[in-house]
């Protein structure tokens, strides 16, 4: 009987606190973007853009290396 008592106490507090959480307090749920969401893909974008521009000089480097007959193959 102690353990009937137990889960029953247990129903009835999750039943309290999934009452307690609103539904805007889910960052998916919200129709507009947070501030943190927008911060996290400016972010990624300008490090996309770091990322992709180091790439690109990286590979004229070695093409021009390559041309100039300086290139070592590492």
């Amino acid at each position: 009987m102690a353990r009937a008592v137990s889960m029953s106490r247990w129903v009835s507090i999750s039943l309290r606190v999934h009452a307690a959480v609103r539904p805007s307090d889910n960052a998916l749920s919200t129709p507009g973007i947070s501030s943190g969401k927008r911060f996290a893909v400016v972010f990624g974008l300008l490090m996309g853009l770091v990322f992709s521009r180091t790439a690109v000089s990286e590979r004229l480097q070695q093409r021009r290396l390559k041309r100039l007959g300086m290139w070592d193959g590492s």
